[in-house]
């Protein structure tokens, strides 16, 4: 037993070393580093170090994550989400609530191209929120839709967590991503649901989507605007889904796609925006990479130590109910949420938790849309949810509390799809084992 001792004093190392303020990625290196040279021989076993950092990331399947993160920077730069949520609102005007609908429909096709909340969030939020309070409606409602529509871009593929979890937990990219599908769409449904359901209880309160009457002529225009993001998202998943492309010459195909929509058909690529994105591309790559390093780094010497082999033996010896379990590590997962970023979550725990759902037997594709739902919640949940504070630099007028209150039904929608995931496995994994 004294494999879990190390496991829990690395653990606690990690946390204290974070705490201290020290980057996720190099609180990790270090951890790791500490525990082969105290536990693997001193500094000779630090040779191992350079050699799995390099094959960690080294891989064919990481070239996914830059390139979804470019594909993303160029959208953002464009002005392709504010056309989508201009088209959408057109197509919402008259239905309750019909903006904060639009808000979460530009979201949710926004998010099967960016693979990232925050991105999301950014992208449609600059002039959602705007036009929702123009248009009459509470700030707590127009943030509300923002922040909780953002976080389906970690849900819906592509999505840079799943990306990560498959990396750890040695999973097909391409089985992550179809398992999202129905659980992201049920999430969307959920939302609007909720949306509508609240316009119409506070009829008086909630506008419809515009006060000025809508045409048919102009409903069908709004299409126009729709129909090539709807290609792009069909680039990406599509060849996906049809057995085409692997993900990582899917997201090639996406970026390519995509320039041609931004600079050619739109023509709203100048150098200077070009500059920005390869910038911000170059930055959010290094970030993911070094922290997926990181965690490998640590997920080896939790299992050179036979801290993660001991751990599962021990669970798979208790005679602890499932649900049990279950419960504990979501509110684990839960926890976690409001103090650390998503990433950060993924790689610290995963390494952890995978030898314990093997050991219940539980599919790991299932339980990386639990995870990533349970991380959905964390973006949310105060004091760290990143999509608030997204959502605040569009709107710094308003304080954090109410962007908070406007969010916090949201977070109780994602804990019932969580648990109806839970309950209904199948509704993540009919698609993966069904794909080619």
């Amino acid at each position: 037993m004294i494999e879990l001792w190390i496991g829990l004093a690395m653990f606690v190392s990690l946390l204290v070393v974070l705490l201290i303020g020290i980057p996720v990625a190099f609180a990790l290196i270090a951890v790791a580093m500490a525990s082969i040279t105290i536990l693997g021989g001193g500094f000779d076993a630090l040779g191992l170090v350079a050699p799995t950092l390099w094959s960690s990331i080294a891989s064919f399947t990481l070239t996914a994550v830059p390139l979804f993160i470019l594909m993303g920077a160029i959208i953002s730069a464009s002005g392709m989400g504010a056309r989508l949520y201009g088209a959408l609102a057109t197509l919402m005007a008259g239905v309750p609530g019909g903006l904060t609908v639009a808000t979460t429909l530009a979201c949710t096709i926004m998010a099967a191209v960016s693979g990232s909340s925050v991105a999301t969030a950014g992208a449609i939020g600059r002039f959602s929120v705007l036009e929702m309070r123009r248009f009459g409606y509470r700030d707590e409602t127009a943030c509300g839709a923002v922040a909780a529509g953002g976080t389906l871009g970690i849900l819906i593929p592509p999505s840079i967590p799943l990306i990560v979890y498959g990396i750890i937990a040695q999973e097909s990219i391409g089985k992550l991503f179809i398992a999202g599908i129905v659980p992201g769409i049920i999430m969307a449904c959920s939302f609007i649901v909720y949306q509508v359901w609240i316009a119409r209880r506070e009829a008086k309160k909630m506008p419809a989507a515009t006060h000025e009457p809508v045409t048919l002529r102009e409903r069908l225009a709004a299409l126009k605007h729709i129909v090539p993001v709807a290609i792009l998202v069909w680039v990406i998943l599509g060849t996906i889904y049809q057995g085409i492309a692997t993900p990582t010459e899917a997201a090639a195909l996406g970026v390519l796609a995509s320039l041609l929509l931004s600079g050619i058909i739109y023509r709203e690529l100048t150098w200077a925006k070009i500059v920005i994105i390869l910038r911000e591309t170059a930055k959010g790559s290094v970030m993911v990479l070094m922290i997926i390093g990181g965690a490998m780094l640590f997920g080896y010497a939790m299992t050179t130590s036979n801290v993660a082999p001991t751990l599962s033996r021990v669970v798979a010896e208790l005679s602890v109910p499932p649900w049990i379990a279950f419960i504990t590590i979501n509110l684990l997962l839960i926890f976690l949420g409001c103090f650390m970023e998503t990433l950060s979550i993924i790689v610290i725990t995963a390494p952890i938790l995978i030898p314990i759902i093997l050991a219940f037997g539980w599919d790991p594709i299932w339980f990386g849309i639990i995870m990533v739902i349970n991380m959905e919640m964390a973006l949310i949940t105060p004091p760290v949810g990143l999509n608030l504070f997204v959502v605040q630099g569009v709107v710094e007028d308003v304080p954090l509390t109410r962007i908070i209150v406007g969010t916090m039904p949201y977070v109780f929608i994602m804990a019932a799809v969580l648990l109806l995931v839970g309950v209904f496995p199948d509704l993540a994994t009919f698609l993966p084992q069904h794909i080619r």
